[in-house]
């Protein structure tokens, strides 16, 4: 047989060539950029939005209770931060978040107001919610003491437990300095109860949400707010879906 004739490519040829590699290669960066750019910003809202949440089965109704407010500051805490700021802060996230997801949400004050445990406790019955959380941050004279906690009724049932212990794992999740865990009654007597959870009808319970006078806790609350709550909102609605 007869050989081959090989042919050899004109400098035109060479020219369109080199063009389109070039055209492949440019193409080819856009697309590396672009991807780059998509996945800082999945990374950015994969931090914000830590914890996801879950659609309720049914229409429910939650009160949320931001301690303290108006003349009430609550405790004061380091760089003089007055509690009832970040409560109402903190509440109005989580209001914003159940809403967003089917709950009804009844708040005891949506701003700098004076209200009183009793009001607090005749609203959340009015509404007939059901659910009752109140977000307070802790104090202690010892700056070294942190963590969150629940509060809930001295004879708490399985459902009070199981609402507090499920926002309880979701912030630990987030970060939190130490869970000290579900407590009953109060501070000062065990079988005695918070007023705002004695007189509400329903389940009902006092988050503490860190110590104010904590350097970390305050640091914490802080640079996690919108994690934190996430997890209350996504553990509110986990627990109206199981036990409602």
């Amino acid at each position: 047989m007869a050989g081959k004739t090989k042919k050899k490519l004109t400098v035109t040829q060479m020219r369109s060539v080199i063009k389109f590699l070039i055209g492949v290669n440019i193409v080819l960066l856009i697309a590396v950029i672009v991807l780059s750019v998509l996945l800082a910003v999945s990374r950015s809202k994969s931090s914000k939005d830590a914890v996801s949440i879950i659609k309720p089965d049914g229409k429910y109704t939650v009160c949320l209770d931001p301690g303290h407010g108006g003349s009430d500051i609550g405790a004061t805490g380091i760089n003089n931060i007055h509690e009832k700021d970040g409560n109402l802060k903190l509440s109005l996230k989580v209001a914003k978040l159940l809403k967003k997801n089917g709950v009804k949400v009844v708040m005891t004050r949506d701003d700098d107001s004076t209200v009183s445990s009793e009001e607090r406790a005749t609203i959340a019955n009015d509404c007939d919610a059901d659910l009752y959380l109140a977000l307070h941050r802790n104090y202690a004279a010892n700056p070294e003491a942190c963590g969150v906690e629940a509060w809930i009724y001295s004879s708490g049932s399985e459902k009070n437990h199981a609402i507090a212990e499920t926002i309880l794992s979701n912030l630990e999740k987030v970060g939190i300095s130490d869970n000290r865990g579900v407590r009953t009654g109060t501070q000062f007597d065990s079988d005695n109860d918070y007023i705002v959870i004695k007189q509400t009808n329903m389940t009902s319970l006092i988050i503490e949400m860190g110590f104010i006078s904590n350097e970390k806790d305050v640091e914490l609350y802080d640079d996690n707010m919108d994690d934190y709550a996430a997890a209350i909102a996504n553990g509110i609605i986990e627990w109206l879906n199981e036990y409602q």
